[in-house]
């Protein structure tokens, strides 16, 4: 049987842009709550949604993930089964073991 092979489909680059990406949207939104002309009661309820919305991408985008690396190790499994088959089976022709 092949040897599996574990590799990240991302970079440490990409990791960390979309960490950067991140702060920036925090650092962005802060900027436009402080310079929002509405009561600071009302600045907390949009900072909040914000901060929900935010969390709900991340939330998602790692569900997401999960679900793709979930079908890759099943389909992995289906090789590994396929290739002990195909090994543990007797050449054509040649009869029953």
């Amino acid at each position: 049987m092949s040897e599996p092979k574990v590799t990240s489909k991302h970079t440490n680059a990409f990791f960390g842009a979309s960490v950067v990406f991140m702060a920036v949207t925090v650092v962005w939104n802060l900027a436009n709550l402080t310079m929002l002309d509405v009561a600071v009661q009302d600045r907390y309820t949009i900072g909040m949604g914000i901060l929900c919305s935010m969390f709900a991408t991340v939330v998602v985008s790692k569900v997401v993930r999960d679900r793709e690396e979930a079908n890759d190790f099943v389909a992995g499994l289906r090789q590994a089964r396929y290739e002990e088959v195909l090994a543990q089976a007797p050449a054509p022709g040649l009869g029953k073991l």
